[in-house]
């Protein structure tokens, strides 16, 4: 021990600090930084709220994860319970033809977001069990309708006509 107290003081360099002034201040460690405030995914009532985030009108529910862009496709992965994500896009999205999949999960077809402001997509929305996460949503944006196509009354009038000729 007292050899090493001779190399560290002696030979002839210049005193040494004393050992307060030596002392190195370290960065705070990730222990001592106090944890983010989590955000909370679900209401009093246990329901799914939204992260404010938008897509084709449709605020997207928390806790999603995007995991691929695709054009007008768009896939997400999220450790929310399936049941709950059907629910959440069950009471925002207007369709008629909602497909249940024999995984369980559901289709969401031709469906316009409820409370849209402007021209609505009509979006396919699908939310089913993944291999990598307890739930996988796809939503895609459907084509809108070409511009200038006729109404439903003109084609039918059109279709009426050309039935008339063909007689």
């Amino acid at each position: 021990m007292s050899i090493c107290v001779l190399a560290l003081g002696g030979c002839g360099e210049p005193e040494a600090a004393p050992m307060a002034e030596r002392v190195a201040v370290l960065p705070p460690t990730e222990a001592a930084v106090p944890p983010a405030t989590e955000v909370a995914l679900y209401d009093d009532e246990g329901n799914l709220l939204g992260s404010g985030e938008r897509l084709a009108g449709l605020e997207l529910p928390r806790g999603l994860t995007p995991a691929l862009q695709d054009g007008r496709r768009h896939v997400y992965r999220s450790d929310v319970p399936m049941v709950r994500v059907q629910r959440y896009f069950g009471v925002r999205l207007v369709t008629g033809a909602v497909d249940a999949l024999p995984t369980g999960g559901a289709v969401y077809r031709d469906a316009v977001p409820r409370d849209v402001q402007g021209v609505p997509v009509r979006l396919d929305v699908r939310v089913e069990p993944s291999s990598s996460a307890p739930t996988r949503v796809e939503i895609v944006e459907l084509e809108p309708p070409p511009v200038g196509a006729p109404t439903e009354a003109e084609s039918l009038r059109r279709l009426q006509q050309v039935l008339e000729h063909a007689e």
